[in-house]
């Protein structure tokens, strides 16, 4: 990977970030649920459940 395509990423992640800053928490559920995070209810996917028992 070039420094470029560094760079490319780096914008992209930065310009993700200010998008996710203004999501309201609907969309940021269905985000997640998209990446396989979350289910659509906003519980954490089985694969992260010890994640969900540990901030419990």
């Amino acid at each position: 990977m070039s420094d470029k395509d560094i760079e490319m990423l780096i914008e992209l992640a930065k310009l993700k970030l200010e998008e996710a800053k203004h999501m309201s928490k609907k969309e940021a559920i269905l985000s997640l649920n998209k990446a396989g995070l979350l289910t659509k209810k906003g519980k954490s996917m089985k694969v992260y459940n010890e994640l969900e028992e540990a901030r419990a």
